[in-house]
């Protein structure tokens, strides 16, 4: 044993178990001296901690001995293999600021080259989780002020540019990293990292989660109360896509359910829906503290912890308003519980308590969506706003509130002055629209007005209800890993220039119609699918009747997509179109896209097929540079076939001269495929 390591071992056997969490001194260790002849053994060995606690203990120690003691952590944060240590390490490290300011640059090199270093572990776990460790702790000094940013955000972002070939100890860690660092730096280029991520199973969870916060901090951010509702509707259907896919997803539940309590609060069932879903957000919320007790939470992590409590908290002042909000409330009973309760969902902006440093949490919500909706309930009602000023003249505690006097100012700012103020027009005014949202989301403006203005409440009512159940149902059924598929197919081509109305949405309806079709091919059975489909399955050894097939292939697409919503624009074997003829085209008036089928015998990977591309882009030379390229590969299948999802992508033709690139989907169809139940397992 080391002199060094038995004298810790006698003064862990003496130290209280406070001094044992501070750690030993220098002195503790034998003196300075003996320190520095054991610098090398206490830096590579299992009491690197220990020695960087040693080092924050002492302030009067000359500049060499100082010198020395923060050489030997350098040298130990570089050198160190164990994983258990190196992570001690830079905990305390993290935790003591004065002594990682001490240590100079040489402390983010020593860090950043583990992190560097962790993408080459290969089958090492210890070095992969090092680097992640690393990861961690160059977070925490960065958000401290401690190192400067741009160096790691540059780093990392050069880490994950090949993120299929990080390990997966290494990778897992990193979703989580980037999102933080994503809400403190945006438009960095972490949000491309993230989505790099989502390819993975072991990262594609906390990418997502991620990439749904931080649209949810966009959506906070919004400029106005229609806008800012939209993009909430999108980052729920996210979260419902996540928690389908993993339903023990806990974190996107809770954020699920209050994105849920604020967008329907303005609902007819507001009533009843709002307690139901603050409900469950306090089940949720029990299960996820109980699972994260005891548990490590990093400094970084704090945050979000702190974010989740306040939407909690934001749902729980909703529950308690809600129940006054709908039309058919006497409000009979204690007139000043209802009044609290109104009053404080009006002001959660200024009760709710929000880390508001760096993201936009429910102060933004509450703004926005919640306080228009508490001044709609009581201009709908003659009686409410009356019930109001008579708490202001005679409740001793409500005539100095400062929600009652701002909510009294407010509304008699939107109501028409006279001595009994009317109800706002049917139709008119945006508190209707906020009522019946989804409604007036569906409709024209003009639409929306007449309905609003004729119709009666209780037939609004069950409109609006039909349109949110639907959108209920539709984010249940939601297939995560489709959405996720085709997302990043269309992050890919919004960065085309002629991604714009008219040409945008007419191609994505295409692409997801052509889509599903592949989806379709891959599950399809010989004796399910008819003569059509022959071509999808080996017909017979001698490949006698595979001449046919290329003809089938193409029938087959141009019948689904004619009875598909696409039946009225879709035609075959186009000729005289960019100097040839094209297997399908299909034209939105003026816009075209053209679906070029191939069949392919010897080489289907990508780069084999990457030579048909070009004749998909020569037929949009003189319209929208969107095409799809679907080929039918019917090379040999006896190890089976290529899974769907990695059977899609993106080919960018760009020929000399051209100012942008043609982008071709390319989509991989299996034919000619053998009986799963003769398929032989690939070698390693």
């Amino acid at each position: 044993m080391h002199d060094v390591d038995r004298r810790l071992a006698d003064w862990a056997a003496r130290a209280t178990p406070a001094e044992r969490r501070a750690g030993p001194t220098v002195d503790d260790l034998g003196g300075m001296q003996a320190v520095a002849d054991a610098a090398d053994h206490l830096a590579a060995g299992p009491f690197l901690p220990h020695l960087i606690q040693a080092a924050a203990h002492q302030h009067t120690l000359t500049d060499a001995d100082t010198a020395i003691l923060h050489e030997a952590i350098v040298a130990g944060l570089r050198r160190q293999r164990r994983h258990s240590a190196f992570a001690s390490a830079v905990d305390i490290l993290a935790a003591r600021p004065a002594l990682a300011r001490a240590l100079g640059t040489a402390l983010p090199r020593a860090l950043l080259a583990r992190l560097t270093a962790a993408q080459d572990a290969g089958d090492d776990p210890a070095a992969a989780l090092i680097g992640a460790e690393a990861a961690e702790c160059l977070l925490q000094l960065t958000l401290a002020g401690i190192t400067r940013a741009a160096q790691f955000l540059g780093t990392l972002d050069a880490v994950t540019e090949d993120a299929a070939h990080l390990p997966e100890p290494f990778a897992a860690r990193l979703p989580r990293l980037l999102g933080v660092l994503d809400a403190h730096h945006p438009g960095t280029g972490l949000r491309e990292a993230l989505e790099r991520f989502l390819l993975f199973d072991h990262t594609c969870r906390d990418a997502a989660f991620e990439l749904a916060m931080a649209d949810l901090r966009n959506a906070l951010q919004a400029p106005d109360e229609a806008t800012m509702r939209r993009q909430l509707v999108d980052v729920r259907r996210r979260l419902a896509e996540l928690i389908s896919g993993d339903p023990d997803r806990l974190d996107a539940q809770l954020y699920h359910a209050a994105i849920d309590a604020a967008l329907t609060l303005s609902a007819p069932d507001a009533s009843t829906h709002v307690p139901a879903v603050a409900a469950t957000m306090r089940d949720t919320l029990h299960r996820y503290r109980s699972w994260r007790r005891n548990t490590h939470t990093p400094a970084w992590g704090r945050p979000r912890q702190h974010d989740i409590t306040a939407w909690a908290e934001l749902t729980t002042v909703l529950d308690a308003a809600a129940a006054h909000l709908a039309d058919d409330d006497p409000w009979y009973g204690d007139g000043h519980v209802i009044l609290t309760a109104l009053l404080r969902a009006y002001t959660a902006d200024k009760t709710v308590t929000v880390v508001t440093d760096t993201t936009a949490g429910p102060a933004e919500v509450a703004e926005t969506l919640i306080a228009p909706v508490i001044e709609d309930t009581f201009l709908r009602r003659e009686n409410r706003i009356a019930f109001l000023r008579h708490a202001l003249e005679h409740d001793e505690i409500l005539r100095t509130d400062p929600a009652a006097l701002r909510l009294s100012a407010v509304l008699s700012k939107r109501t028409p002055q006279s001595t009994s103020p009317p109800s706002p027009p049917a139709g008119d005014g945006p508190g209707k629209a906020r009522r019946w949202h989804l409604l007036a989301q569906t409709l024209t403006p003009a639409q929306f007005a007449d309905l609003a203005g004729t119709a009666h409440e209780d037939v609004l009512n069950r409109i609006e209800l039909s349109l949110r159940t639907r959108e209920d149902v539709l984010a249940q059924i939601t297939d995560v890993k489709f959405g996720r598929l085709t997302d990043d197919l269309i992050g890919q081509l919004q960065q085309s220039a002629d991604w714009i109305p008219g040409i945008a949405d007419p191609f994505q309806a295409l692409l997801t119609t052509t889509l599903k079709y592949a989806l379709m091919c891959y599950d399809i059975s010989r004796k399910m699918g008819g003569s059509y489909t022959e071509y999808l399955r080996l017909r017979d050894t001698a490949k006698k009747k595979q001449k046919v097939d290329e003809a089938l292939f193409h029938q087959h697409y141009y019948e689904v997509l004619k009875v598909s919503a696409l039946f009225q624009v879709v035609a075959a074997e186009v000729i005289d179109h960019a100097g040839g003829r094209v297997d399908i085209l299909v034209s939105f008036g003026t816009v075209h896209f053209n679906v070029e089928c191939k069949i392919e015998e010897d080489d289907a990977s990508e780069d084999g097929l990457r030579r048909y591309a070009a004749q998909a882009a020569e037929y949009q030379n003189t319209n929208a540079a969107f095409a799809i390229l679907l080929v039918l590969d019917k090379t040999d299948h006896a190890e089976g076939t290529v899974n769907f999802f990695d059977s899609v992508w993106i080919e960018k033709v760009q020929r000399p001269g051209q100012s942008e690139p043609c982008h071709v989907v390319t989509i991989r169809v299996p034919g000619g495929r053998d009986d799963p139940n003769l398929l032989r397992t690939p070698a390693r």
